[in-house]
């Protein structure tokens, strides 16, 4: 009984700031549930219900950007290599599941060269004016496309630009990030 109702308490926890996070980045359940790629049913239940399969709670999480904490919470584990005899943990370094972006996280500030990112979005500032790195990637995504996409991810990495992707509250932003990544992914993968 005490680890039944302890999670049904984790349950309602979750629903609540699942839900709290969704509310907070400007999405209806539908939107949201659109977004992460699941049937809507399927995320109002959980929201309203707390029932989900362990599958969609993952594109929930990964959705909101917080699948690198369920990760950490993975590593806590001892025994993850499958073999109960060794007390070794193996990590999943063993392939690349991140591209590195040529910005480094650290990089506070980035010089404009327009022959890279092109002129349209900066036509009234000289070349090499310099930019505080979050003002640079707001002007480029307020101008997206394809091709801005791709090259905010090789400068910026997806860890870095999602938060600002989903401040845009766009929809078709989000799908289209989300595709970018999984394209470049899937590149690295098959390397």
């Amino acid at each position: 009984m005490i680890f039944t109702k302890k999670a049904d308490d984790a349950i309602e926890q979750l629903r609540e700031i699942v839900r709290n996070e969704r509310i907070a980045i400007g999405l209806s359940q539908k939107e949201f549930s659109e977004f992460i790629g699941i049937k809507y049913p399927t995320y109002r239940n959980f929201e309203q219900k707390g029932t989900i399969t362990l599958k969609n709670f993952l594109i929930v999480l990964s959705g909101l950007n917080k699948y690198e904490d369920f990760e950490k919470f993975m590593d806590g584990f001892e025994f993850k290599s499958g073999s109960s005899h060794s007390r070794a943990v193996k990590k999943k370094n063993d392939h690349i599941e991140h591209f590195e972006p040529i910005i480094k996280p650290s990089q506070k500030k980035i010089a404009l060269d327009k022959e890279i990112f092109g002129s349209e979005a900066f036509y009234s500032v000289e070349n090499g004016h310099v930019y505080d790195v979050s003002k640079f990637i707001k002007i480029m995504l307020k101008n997206y496309n394809d091709r801005t996409l791709m090259l905010l991810l090789k400068y910026f990495g997806e860890k870095r630009l999602k938060p600002y992707v989903l401040q845009e509250r766009d929809i078709g932003l989000l799908k289209k990030f989300n595709k970018h990544v999984k394209y470049m992914k899937e590149k690295l993968h098959a390397r």
